[in-house]
């Protein structure tokens, strides 16, 4: 089982270390007159049989005391202390049959396996080459040679080596899983899936291959097939926990209604409730579950009490994600430069890139020092330009353990996160303490449920009253919006209807958003929109995955179906092309329950109009923030018969919607390159490492240096 994103969530992940591949404990004895060392050895293979490894390792110990200078025997010894748990011993094994046949291809590889079980990827790489070296057919060592540097982040190089353990054993299931993670690591989530059924394919009870189908399902908005695929993982290892929360926790991409998310949500407490009464403990829940709880950001309710549920969750389970780095628990100096580390996956080609980029920049270096933190370093040039803008660019481990002692080694002042839940790695990181202030901002806005997240940075304007019940951490309201967004181009012509395949004389609402971001609710909302317009048709933008699109028609084709013909999914563009769509529409259309944010920044730098309608939480009030900023009220909607209206009057009035665009182009720069919002989060820095010095939070959303 892989763990660990790939995500995905990079997004890249690790699986199911090697030592949990089959390794044959092949009957040594010969065609010699048997002594006694191949009676034990013969009791040993028997036991082995029998998965009594304690039998074997008991027997192969007494072998070895008549052939202490048989290396394969050390090194079946080695295995089957692996397999009864004692890592320890199996290393020293594997070292003892190394020592005696430096040359042996297998001693090489077991030991290489036992140092990557250790945490010694590296090190390991270096003997699995080794015995690909003396070995170039050895299937397995290929295999684990593929395995260790996917760990470490080389997929390329991992690949070739699942390839070609495939070309010497195409019936090796182990290689055409791992080979599936990797795939799915760099977002080929259909030759994922492929690999994934060729693996079960050839060996049907494969049980990581199984969890990893699952997962790819899961991706693709196949809700039931990934349940399904879970819980025949659960029904072979009923103890192994990993799995059981990955089932508990999963929800699909697309809500097939609002009384569905009831459903899940009151699902997902009493099976987490089970589970802590069965006992369940995780070691490493980055690897074992893999996953946030992103989806739940889009079903339209109050997540703080479900996220801190979830989270406490797995404190129980497993209490060092609460782990704290040394330096925060001793006094310190005052410094002249305050240690600012800011970590997320998406700090490149990617909405948290835009919105934070200007951020690095142009934080005073007098005050601070600026150390990008990220896993897997990307060669696009927006990741570069990030990396360049930062004091230091450090490239974070995938393994959750050793990317937290990096942070920690860094001895931070403040911690801050752009986002937290689109991810596995930098959720869990956020349980640990790894500087005397943590906080987190809008880059995925909802709460985190943490306890170590001290605070959330968001702006007046962007939240509804008494909205500190939203949130687990201190709610922080700066003046400005905690963002400083580069000025797109705004003279971009736009993409022609026959271009995008649409049709020439009809009335455009688009609606250019992710498709998880469509509540069941606003079915009702386009759809009244449609019926006030019979010329009008609904645009939106093909899902990541080809299925989520076929998910989110069949419910307006279900819920609506006599406006279903005239929604439109268009191809995805490139983000050079997508100002240029936006700019095809003759209204732009905000979805109230999770609104846009990049999107909104990209249309009002173009001057175009966005149709909204505030939401309870602050995800769906981002671009009515940007309106009251603006001092442009008119186009916020109150009710779901203004929202109709407004879309209606502005797609048919020429007059009322040239007025409104020149306003908007008048009136965006303030959105744009504010200093203001820069001054305002280092204020808060400055604030927050204050009161961390005297044992305090910040007590009131005022902040003063």
């Amino acid at each position: 089982m892989k763990a660990g994103q790939r995500k995905a969530e990079v997004r890249a992940r690790e699986w199911r270390s090697p030592l949990a591949q089959a390794h044959t404990l092949p009957a040594l004895c010969d065609a010699r007159q048997p002594d006694l060392a191949d009676t034990f050895i013969a009791r040993a293979n028997a036991a082995a049989v029998r998965s009594d490894f304690a039998t074997t390792v008991r027997y192969y110990k007494r072998a070895l005391e008549r052939r202490p200078r048989d290396a394969e025997l050390w090194s079946n010894l080695g295995c089957a202390q692996t397999r009864r748990g004692r890592a320890r011993d199996a290393l020293k094994s594997f070292v003892r049959a190394l020592e005696i046949d430096p040359d042996s291809a297998r001693a090489n590889s077991n030991l290489a396996t036992a140092l990557e079980a250790a945490g010694r990827v590296d090190d390991a790489i270096v003997l699995y080459r080794r015995a690909v070296a003396l070995d170039p057919r050895y299937a397995l060592a290929h295999c684990n040679l593929g395995g260790a540097l996917q760990r470490a982040n080389r997929l390329d190089e991992a690949i070739r080596h699942y390839l070609l353990a495939l070309k010497i054993d195409p019936e090796m299931a182990d290689a055409c899983s791992n080979l599936g993670c990797a795939m799915q690591a760099l977002g080929h989530i259909e030759t994922a899936d492929a690999c994934f059924r060729r693996a079960l394919t050839i060996r049907p009870d494969h049980h990581e291959a199984l969890i990893n189908l699952g997962d790819v399902w899961r991706e693709q908005g196949r809700f039931n097939e990934a349940l399904g695929c879970y819980r025949r993982a659960i029904a072979q290892r009923p103890q192994e926990w990993g799995v059981r929360v990955k089932e508990a926790l999963t929800l699909p991409v697309v809500l097939e209604s609002s009384d569905q998310a009831e459903q899940l949500r009151a699902r997902m407490v009493s099976t987490l409730e089970a589970l802590e009464r069965e006992g369940a403990r995780l070691d490493d829940p980055n690897r074992e579950v893999g996953m946030a709880n992103f989806y739940l950001a889009y079903q339209g309710h109050n997540d703080a009490p479900l996220q801190a549920r979830i989270a406490q969750f797995y404190l129980r389970a497993c209490p060092d994600l609460a782990w704290s780095a040394p330096h925060c628990h001793v006094p310190r100096a005052p410094r002249r430069r305050l240690k600012v580390g800011i970590v997320s996956a998406h700090l490149g080609d990617h909405t948290v890139g835009k919105l934070y980029l200007g951020i690095i920049q142009k934080l005073s270096r007098e005050r601070f020092e600026v150390i990008v933190m990220r896993p897997g370093r990307k060669n696009e040039a927006a990741a570069k330009a990030i990396g360049a803008a930062a004091d230091r660019d450090v490239e974070l481990s995938l393994d959750l353990r050793t990317a937290r002692q990096q942070i920690a080694a860094e001895e931070l002042d403040i911690l801050f996160y752009p986002d937290i839940g689109m991810g596995s790695l930098t959720y869990f990181l956020g349980f640990a303490r790894l500087a005397p202030v943590q906080c987190v901002s809008w880059g995925h806005p909802v709460t985190t449920g943490i306890p170590n997240i001290d605070y959330f940075l968001s702006a007046r304007g962007l939240e509804p009253a008494a909205a500190q019940a939203h949130y687990t951490e201190q709610l922080v309201e700066l003046d400005s919006l905690p963002v400083y967004y580069r000025r797109p181009e705004r003279d971009v012509e736009p993409l022609t209807r026959e271009q995008l395949g649409l049709p020439a004389a009809a009335t455009l609402y688009v609606c250019p958003q992710s498709i998880f971001k469509f509540h069941p609710a606003f079915d009702l909302e386009l759809a009244a929109l449609l019926r006030r317009d019979p010329d009008g048709h609904l645009v939106l933008i093909a899902g990541q995955r080809p299925y989520w699109s076929k998910l989110l028609g069949a419910r307006i084709a279900r819920n609506c179906p006599d406006i279903a013909g005239r929604v439109v999914f268009v191809p995805r563009v490139s983000q050079a092309l997508f100002p240029r769509l936006l700019k095809t529409a003759d209204v732009l259309l905000d979805p109230p329950y999770f609104g846009g944010g990049n999107t909104s920044f990209e249309a009002f730098a173009a001057g175009l109009p966005i149709i909204t309608w505030p939401a309870p939480f602050m995800r769906g009030r981002v671009t009515a923030g940007c309106y009251e900023r603006m001092g442009i009220t008119e186009l916020i909607a109150d009710s779901m018969e203004s929202y109709v209206e407004l879309a209606y009057r502005v797609a048919h009035d020429r007059e009322y919607r040239e007025r409104v665009c020149a306003e908007i182009k008048r009136r965006a720069d303030v959105l744009f390159e504010d200093r203001a919002a820069i001054a305002d989060l280092e204020r808060f820095f400055i604030a927050a490492a204050d009161a961390a010095g005297e044992g305090r939070k910040i007590a009131t959303p005022g902040v003063q240096p």
